[in-house]
């Protein structure tokens, strides 16, 4: 195994401060930022992707899972201080960003490393790399815990397209989630659902077109709602009506998590597309999304 000349030079690299984690169906996932990610090279393909071969710290433990499997996805060592540490680590997935350029790549763990960071296999470091990675030998990039397999996205539905998306704040985590407390119009429909219901989802107030107009018809019902101009998205669950455009967007779960670029808010509203989409709601004891944690 190649690894650069940096990765084998002793020095204090910037450590990543980790932002923050949540519950995401059964993965815990943690934000960290400003972590060193270096590049090796695996020589994956020429290995027929065989962990043994390669010698990985991890082949005693998916060395004999299918090709499929060890070739899903570029692999990395992964040292970083948030997160599980080998052996727990093996075969999870990251997914790293470079904040330069915001190109991202999602690459399995299939190493250890000694650098309190990570070693991205050279494709992947490529992927992600605006130039200045290779010349340094490293990036400072954000990485997340995430699933290898997610589920697919939900059927979706009718909906529309370029509609405005404002913002209001419910203050759903200040109020812990309470309908009565946010004065929403769907509190006498939903509001003694469970709490691990009631947040599973951002929230939005709707006043589209395509479902009915009675609150029995909208209350509880998922939306998948795109930026159309950063394509962030997210599946937020309808609680209140509203009187203009399209969407009124909870600020701190609905609206900022898709408003990337800070646009929206300086400007009031989104444009945006959105779907009507089936809750993920058969088990509420697993929640997909806890922004109280």
């Amino acid at each position: 195994m190649e690894i650069s000349v940096v990765n084998i030079i002793f020095s204090i690299v910037l450590l990543g401060s980790v932002v923050g984690s949540k519950a995401k169906g059964t993965t815990t996932v943690y934000l960290t930022e400003g972590a060193t990610a270096y590049w090796t090279n695996y020589y994956t393909d020429q290995n027929d992707w065989d962990m043994k071969k390669v010698s990985v710290a991890c082949a005693a433990h998916d060395g004999d899972k299918p090709i499929e499997w060890r070739s899903k996805y570029y692999w990395t060592a992964f040292c970083g201080l948030s997160g599980p540490s080998y052996p727990s680590s093996c075969g999870l997935c990251l997914k790293v960003t470079n904040p330069t350029n915001d190109a991202s790549v999602v690459v399995r763990i299939v190493d250890q490393c000694g650098s309190e960071s990570m070693d991205l296999d050279s494709p992947a470091f490529s992927m992600i790399d605006d130039g200045s990675g290779r010349a340094k030998g490293h990036l400072t990039v954000n990485y997340e815990f995430v699933d290898c397999d997610p589920p697919p996205p939900p059927p979706a539905g009718p909906g529309e397209t370029n509609v405005n998306a404002y913002w209001v704040d419910y203050a759903p985590e200040k109020n812990n989630w309470s309908y009565s407390a946010a004065h929403v119009a769907c509190a006498a429909y939903d509001g003694d659902k469970p709490l691990e219901w009631r947040q599973r989802y951002g929230w939005t107030a709707y006043c589209g077109k395509v479902l009915g107009p009675e609150r029995k018809d909208i209350c509880g019902k998922c939306l998948k709602v795109t930026n159309t101009g950063t394509e962030d998205e997210e599946i937020v669950r309808i609680v209140d009506v509203c009187g203009t455009g399209a969407l009124d967007l909870d600020l701190t779960t609905a609206f900022r998590p898709i408003d990337s670029d800070g646009k929206g808010y300086a400007a009031g509203h989104l444009t945006v597309d959105y779907q009507v989409v089936d809750c993920e709601d058969d088990d509420v004891d697993s929640p997909l999304r806890l922004y109280s944690q």
